[in-house]
C-alpha cells in the first residue's frame, strides 16, 4: 500500500459516516424551514430552529466552535469577515442572525432554497442598485427588532487578510439607529491556518463540501468585538473602524497558540453566547 493508502482509506471512512447523517440533516432541516419558512416580509417568531441546526450541522461536520466576547442582545448590525460557507452556521450555532448573502448563494442546490427559507436576503454583485435594495431590506429587518450579519468584504478570502470594506451597507445602521458589532473568523490549526476551509476562487459547493466531508476536523475561532452605538458619524467611518478591529482581533487570535483538533473520540466543543453576558464553553452531548 502507497503512504497515501491509510489517509485515503481514513478519508473514505469518515465520508461514509458522515454523508448518511448530513443527508438526514439537510432533510430535517427542509421539513422545518418547509413548516417554519418566514417569506420575504414575514418575520421569525424565534430563531432556535436555525441555531439548532447549525449546531447539528458542526457536529456532523466535525467543527469545533471557539466563541469569545459579548454578543450584543436585540437589534444590531453584525459584519464579519468572510471565509467561508461555512461562516454563517458557525455564527448562527452560537449567535442566530438573518443574514446578507451574494445572489449566488440562492442558486445553490438545497442551500439556496434553505438560505431564502431561513429569511437570507440577497445582493446582486455590482453597481448601486443591487446595494440599495439590499439596504432597504437590512432596514427593515433591523427595525423589526432582528439582528442582522454582513460580510462587507464583498467576497470570501483565505483568512490571511481582511480585505477593505465596502462602506454602503453600513448605511442599513445609520438609517435603523442601531448597533454595529464586529465578529472576527478564523479557521486555525497548529502552525498556521487551516486550508481547506476557505471558499474562494473557482470552488464549487459540492466539490467543497465533500472535501470537507474527509476531513478529520476543523476548529474555527468567532471573537465578539466592540459594541458601536448610536449615533453613527458616517458609514465611511463604520466601514474603517470595524475593519481595524476585526483586522486587529484576527491578528491577535494568530499570535495565540490554539489546542490540538479533537480526535474520533473526542467531544466537540461548542461555545454559546447568550446575550449580553460574558461567553461560557458548554460540552455538546
Amino acid at each position: 500500500m502507497s503512504r497515501h493508502g491509510p489517509s485515503r482509506l481514513a478519508r473514505a471512512a469518515r465520508r461514509s459516516a458522515r454523508l448518511p447523517r448530513l443527508l438526514l440533516h439537510v432533510l430535517i432541516g427542509v421539513l422545518i424551514a418547509a413548516a417554519l419558512g418566514p417569506g420575504q416580509r414575514r418575520r421569525y417568531g424565534s430563531t432556535r430552529p436555525l441555531a439548532w441546526w447549525s449546531r447539528g450541522l458542526c457536529r456532523i461536520m466535525g467543527i469545533e466552535v471557539r466563541a469569545s466576547g459579548i454578543a450584543c442582545d436585540g437589534a444590531a448590525l453584525f459584519v464579519a469577515n468572510h471565509i467561508s460557507w461555512l461562516d454563517i452556521f458557525c455564527i448562527a450555532a452560537v449567535c442566530p442572525t438573518q443574514f446578507l448573502a451574494k445572489q449566488e448563494v440562492a442558486d445553490w442546490p438545497l442551500f439556496g432554497w434553505l438560505c431564502r427559507r431561513a429569511g437570507t436576503a440577497f445582493i446582486r454583485r455590482g453597481g448601486d442598485h443591487g446595494a440599495s435594495e439590499a439596504t432597504e431590506h437590512l432596514v427593515w429587518r433591523l427595525r423589526q427588532g432582528e439582528r442582522v450579519l454582513v460580510f462587507p468584504e464583498g467576497t470570501s478570502t483565505t483568512g490571511e487578510t481582511v480585505r477593505r470594506f465596502h462602506p454602503r451597507l453600513f448605511q442599513a445602521a445609520i438609517l435603523a439607529r442601531c448597533p454595529v458589532q464586529t465578529i472576527a473568523l478564523r479557521y486555525p490549526q497548529a502552525g498556521g491556518l487551516n486550508p481547506v476551509a476557505p471558499f474562494v476562487g473557482d470552488d464549487a459547493l459540492l466539490p467543497h463540501l465533500w472535501r470537507l466531508l474527509g476531513e478529520p476536523g476543523l476548529t474555527v475561532e468567532l471573537r465578539f468585538g466592540a459594541v458601536r452605538f448610536p449615533p453613527h458619524s458616517s458609514r465611511d467611518a463604520l466601514a474603517r473602524q470595524t475593519h481595524a478591529e476585526i483586522s486587529a482581533l484576527t491578528a491577535d487570535a494568530a499570535d495565540v497558540t490554539t489546542n490540538a483538533h479533537p480526535g474520533p473520540s473526542s467531544q466537540h466543543l461548542l461555545i454559546r453566547p447568550r446575550p449580553n453576558t460574558r461567553v461560557t464553553s458548554r460540552h455538546l452531548k
